[in-house]
């Protein structure tokens, strides 16, 4: 169970690192639409991170309920 924890854990990095690669690309345009979409972008990947997040504290929690 501890690769499912840290595949969630890895996840997680991933949802950070595309929030950061579209704030990148959000900065290099000054076409209104793309910045909206890269906002639009962010927002998503940051409401995975936290359901992420939320998920992988509920299965830890869970787990180490079982084991004691």
């Amino acid at each position: 169970m501890e690769a499912v924890l840290a595949g969630i854990l890895e996840a997680i990095d991933e949802e950070i690192a595309a929030q950061k690669k579209y704030e990148y690309l959000k900065e290099q345009t000054d076409n209104e639409m793309a910045e909206a979409l890269f906002e639009q972008l962010i927002k998503d990947e940051k409401g995975h991170e936290k359901l992420l997040r939320s998920r992988y504290e509920a299965l830890k929690e869970h787990l180490e309920e079982k084991d004691s």
